[in-house]
């Protein structure tokens, strides 16, 4: 009876398949590009307040290489923006996932001609519009575009992901076997140990001199790493003592064959002899957990000094499912205890690299644990929090901040460049990573009452200069929401933008050339709206935001003779400027 059960099931497997088919069969989606796969960004690799949602695909240099649908399917979404994704098209298919392919320079034939009309029904050059699901069906391998660098690309190449239909996730496309080739390992450079809690203690001994260097609970030790003889180990450093708490990070990068770009690490696995303490993997996540970078990440460390530490512990506040952590990553460090630690990374096609160090148990401190909310300025990351001076208000929902701090503030009357309408309300510290937006509320002294309406808050960097940070006149003060500490005033942006033409001027004959080429800059708040009519019809202006740039290319249908263009552009506190040019084509 055993024999024939097993026979059956032998059947079963045979004729359904698996139970646990691979949810990432490498034969599905095929290369966007037909071009080797090189890459200039990888999948969750770190970017300021984000993880990048897909590759970057390297095309050589420049725009224009045609780009393939990766499976059958149906376009189910088309977007149009002059930042962000640039020309985007989504395309569905039938395994519940969809790719997304960004930056482009333009859409198939039968696409450009459906979104030109959409644009000119909608008199907007954005646009973002559903098709049904029959509209454009597509093959694998079928031309849908060409590649570009539209959107917020810093150069020509095609963005590409592929998401779960179900929950809208970003999925790593390289778990989908895509063909980078890549027998590179990734390289780890650094580590940070943080003494974290009260009391607890880090000592490093210099390897040349035999002294050496203690920090406490807030502050950090970087130790150098290096390779001898093919080990990776620590440069100038000869032993790690510790008590009571300690957390770690890891500077480290990955690379491929064919390019030099810094890429992201897929998993990282920090063992404590033979368990794990923490592990890192970039299989999936969502777009509303994005901004947790700044928790996964030393923020004070990228602030400062541009380096990526990723942190090996999770802060209280941190909400990214993409962890496996002891005790959230601490390790809790007796007197007298050795603990052997190895660091390990690995890239998606299972290279890996590896750093193997000690630590030795110090006797505990006996520091006491301060408690801030004696002074009532504790803004704790699972609480709402306000704060109410004179003439500033805060108010923060729970979750603005990933870990506890006493905030501090002050106001002052600092100088700054251009006139403000206030103290200069110095909020905490810019290191100090911000989650959620926080509402800010100042009241201006001195400001005229035809200015109010332009009113708005900068930024105060530490020379002075001011950015904007938004804002509206609202009941005797300027509000705004911001996601970052720092400084801030009230000032008024009452400047027109302008607006200067690059190959146009009054009463050229530009019947040699196929487009009007305009740019367009706003000095503070920045450009929020625009609109070019030739002989008073809206015409389609193209907006590239990185370059300033307006673009119009020349409709057949535009007569020969003399025509008026005007193109009126406005910031976004309604200040407006109007050109208008005579020409002939």
């Amino acid at each position: 009876m055993r024999l024939k059960g097993v026979l059956i099931a032998l059947a079963a497997l045979l004729l359904f398949g698996s139970a646990n088919p691979d949810p990432y069969p490498d034969d599905y989606f095929a290369s966007p590009l037909k071009i080797p796969l090189l890459l200039a960004g990888s999948f969750a690799e770190m970017r300021n307040n984000h993880f990048h949602a897909g590759l970057d695909i390297k095309t050589q240099g420049r725009a224009g290489y045609r780009v393939y649908a990766a499976a059958d399917g149906w376009i189910s979404r088309i977007a149009v923006a002059p930042n962000g994704y640039g020309n985007a098209l989504y395309v569905s298919h039938p395994n519940g996932y969809m790719t997304v392919y960004a930056h482009l320079d333009k859409f198939s034939d039968e696409i450009q001609d459906y979104v030109k009309d959409l644009q000119y029904s909608n008199e907007s050059f954005a646009v973002q519009n559903f098709p049904n699901r029959d509209q454009f069906p597509v093959k694998q391998g079928q031309q849908i575009a060409l590649s570009g660098n539209s959107g917020g690309s810093a150069g020509p190449h095609l963005h590409f992901e592929i998401r779960d239909e179900r929950t809208g996730f970003p999925v790593n496309p390289m778990l989908w076997g895509m063909d980078v080739v890549d027998n590179t390992p990734p390289r780890i450079y650094r580590i940070k140990v943080y003494p974290v809690g009260a009391g607890s203690t880090v000592r490093l001994q210099d390897s040349r001199t035999g002294g050496w260097r203690t920090v406490s609970a807030g502050e950090d030790a970087f130790i150098e790493l290096t390779r001898v003889g093919g080990k990776i180990v620590m440069q100038r450093v000869s032993k790690i003592e510790a008590s009571g708490q300690v957390g770690f990070g890891v500077q480290t990068h990955d690379y491929h064959e064919g390019s030099n770009n810094r890429l992201g690490a897929f998993r990282i696995s920090l063992r404590n002899g033979l368990s794990t303490l923490f592990q890192s993997e970039m299989n999936e996540f969502s777009f509303d957990q994005t901004r947790y970078i700044n928790a996964h990440v030393d923020y004070e460390e990228r602030k400062t000094s541009g380096r990526w530490v990723q942190l090996s512990h999770v802060l209280p506040g941190n909400r990214l499912p993409l962890y496996e952590a002891s005790n959230n990553g601490i390790l809790d460090v007796h007197e007298g205890r050795n603990y052997d630690l190895v660091y390990k990374v690995s890239d998606a096609t299972g290279n890996s690299a590896s750093f193997d160090f000690s630590i030795h148990g110090l006797a505990a401190s006996s520091v006491a644990a301060s408690n801030g909310d004696e002074a009532g300025s504790t803004m704790h990351h699972d609480r709402p929090f306000s704060l109410r001076r004179s003439e500033f208000v805060l108010r923060a929902p729970a979750g603005t901040i990933y870990q506890d701090e006493i905030l501090t503030y002050e106001p002052t009357p600092r100088q700054v460049e251009g006139a403000i309408y206030s103290m200069v309300h110095n909020l905490h510290d810019p290191i100090v990573p911000v989650h959620k937006g926080m509402s800010i509320e100042i009241t201006p002294s001195g400001l005229p009452v035809e200015l109010r309406e332009k009113a708005l808050i900068a930024y105060v960097s530490p020379n002075g200069s001011l950015s904007s940070a938004g804002g509206e006149w609202n009941n005797g003060a300027v509000t705004t929401s911001v996601r970052s500490f720092g400084d801030f005033a009230v000032t008024v942006d009452s400047d027109p933008p302008s607006i200067r033409g690059l190959n146009i001027s009054s009463g050229k004959n530009m019947s040699a050339s196929g487009e009007i080429r305009l740019r367009i800059r706003d000095s503070f708040s920045g450009i929020n709206r625009y609109r070019g009519l030739i002989d008073g019809e809206w015409v389609l202006f193209e907006y590239d935001s990185k370059y300033s740039l307006l673009r119009h290319r020349f409709e057949s249908s535009l007569s020969k003779g003399n025509h008026t263009l005007d193109v009126y552009v406005t910031d976004n506190k309604n200040n407006e400027a109007h050109l208008s040019i005579p020409f002939r084509r």
